[in-house]
């Protein structure tokens, strides 16, 4: 692969991988005053520092260690997605929304979004099967180490890309437009449980159904 495939490759993926319905609910959540973007500003922090990280580890790291403890064609790998599978159906059935549990927001703080969105980008990390072809197409074009990190940091820059510009966005909506905030914000976190309850479910069974293939020898996933 060309070196300016491999950039531009990583830069689509990352930019619509970016389009993170976790992310954007975050966001939406934080913009209690779209005129003061500080606090807003975590969300897209948080998901680009934990995917900096973590994908770093993945790359240079935690994937030559798996593999030089694993023997070949080894399933440990594949029964661990069955058993995270496993975890997160048991988690979305059981997750329910008691009465009066939501609240208004009080004070929204760049600290308080940062460590919250953080969480959420760090559960979401394992799921992000794009992020994950991804660096295996980096792997396998036998790039230089200088062209690798170039594309790992072009991935990860428009991996924030969308939520960055809906946040600058957020600056120019009028105030009379502002109470499409407050309404989005109310509906979040009011139907937001079941948003969660479906996301859980699905990779669930999207695990689930990968990790049975790959253990009867027909993968469902290329990844």
């Amino acid at each position: 692969m060309e070196v300016w495939h491999l950039f531009v490759a990583a830069s689509l993926v990352g930019f619509f991988n970016g389009i993170s319905p976790t992310g954007i609910t975050l966001l939406v959540l934080s913009l209690k005053n779209q005129k003061n973007i500080v606090s807003a500003l975590g969300v897209s922090a948080s998901f680009f520092i934990v995917f900096v990280v973590l994908g770093s580890l993945v790359y240079f790291g935690l994937a030559t260690w798996v593999q030089n403890i694993l023997p070949k064609d080894s399933t440990v790998d594949h029964i661990l997605e069955l058993i995270l599978a496993v975890i997160l159906f048991y988690f979305g059935v059981k997750l329910t929304l008691k009465k009066k549990e939501h609240k208004e927001m009080t004070e929204v703080t760049f600290a308080g979004v940062f460590i919250a969105s953080s969480t959420v980008a760090i559960l979401e990390f394992p799921l992000s099967l794009p992020y994950f072809a991804m660096l295996q197409q980096i792997h396998q074009a036998r790039v230089s180490l200088e062209n690798e990190l170039i594309a790992l940091a072009i991935f990860n820059v428009f991996h924030v890309v969308p939520l960055l510009f809906l946040t600058f966005v957020s600056i120019f909506v009028p105030d009379s437009y502002r109470w499409i905030f407050d309404w989005l914000r109310t509906k979040i976190m009011v139907f937001g449980i079941y948003l969660v309850k479906f996301f859980l479910i699905t990779v669930s069974l999207i695990g689930l159904i990968d990790g049975i293939g790959h253990l009867v020898g027909h993968p469902v996933l290329p990844f």
